[in-house]
């Protein structure tokens, strides 16, 4: 596709106030999740590879920050150890909501409203903290991991997910023939970024990456991803759905399948 298709250049859908719109419920969240959930070649899905990251036992106290609709438990909640104390928070309630009905009974969970730098959670009472692809939405980062740190007990887990430079390169291409440009919120807290911060405040940080990619078939699911990131992305998918379509489909015909990059993984952090 060699044509620019319009688009205004990117939607300065940036700061708090856009922030909020982005996830005033799951559906934008949904439409980015649903390209990786149908099209990722790692069989071994995400969720259940940070899951495995946790060393949940019997008894452990686990806070999930910025839990957006609930899919790491909703993808694992047969394996959760009987006696965890989950506690889920994010800043949306329309976020809390899903996640609330994600989880259902199948996990018992405590819900509630906050967001990173302030939690309204005592000192020292959680054994792992997750912050699963969200930190580099906190504009006070050193403040929102000390503020983690506060709340985990002397030698717990802080897991922290996020991207890596060349996530979703191919896609990112794809945005801008459309005249979208692609979020870059990621760079602020990344795969080759993300150490140096944590060390600040954690003695003890680990990188581990989950090695994946897309292939994708459906043209269906690109667009819907684009048109997730913003009012102004939206706008432009709507505008030349059917004519991207069709060029996508052929480029699909022609390659066997549109194969995006992704680079992601997890930094463990501990005090002890």
């Amino acid at each position: 596709m060699k044509r620019r298709l319009g688009g205004d250049g990117g939607d300065g859908d940036d700061g708090e106030h856009a922030m909020a719109a982005q996830y005033r419920t799951s559906a934008n969240l949904e439409a980015r999740v649903a390209l990786h959930r149908a099209c990722s070649t790692n069989p071994y899905g995400f969720p259940r590879w940070v899951f495995d990251r946790l060393g949940l036992r019997p008894g452990k106290r686990v806070l999930e920050v910025g839990c957006g609709s609930g899919t790491l438990w909703r993808n694992n909640a047969e394996r959760l150890p009987a006696g965890v104390a989950l506690t889920l928070s994010d800043r949306s309630l329309g976020m809390v909501a899903t996640a609330r009905d994600a989880c259902g009974e199948s996990v018992a969970t405590r819900f509630a409203t906050g967001a990173l730098p302030d939690l309204p959670f005592a000192t020292g009472s959680f054994d792992v903290a997750i912050a699963n692809h969200m930190l580099y939405h906190v504009t006070e980062r050193p403040g929102a991991l000390r503020e983690l740190r506060r709340t985990l007990r002397r030698g717990g887990l802080l897991l922290a997910t996020t991207n890596g430079a060349a996530h979703l390169r191919e896609l990112g291409e794809l945005m801008r023939e459309l005249g979208v440009e692609p979020a870059t919120v990621s760079r602020a807290f990344s795969l080759e970024n993300g150490a140096a911060q944590l060390r600040r405040v954690f003695p003890n940080v680990r990188r581990e990456d989950y090695l994946d990619s897309l292939r994708v078939t459906e043209p269906d699911l690109l667009l819907d991803y684009v048109a997730s990131i913003g009012s102004a992305a939206h706008a432009t998918v709507t505008r030349c759905r059917d004519e991207v379509r069709e060029a996508l489909a052929a480029r699909i015909a022609r390659d066997g399948a549109f194969e995006i990059t992704k680079s992601t993984g997890a930094f463990l952090a501990w005090d002890g």
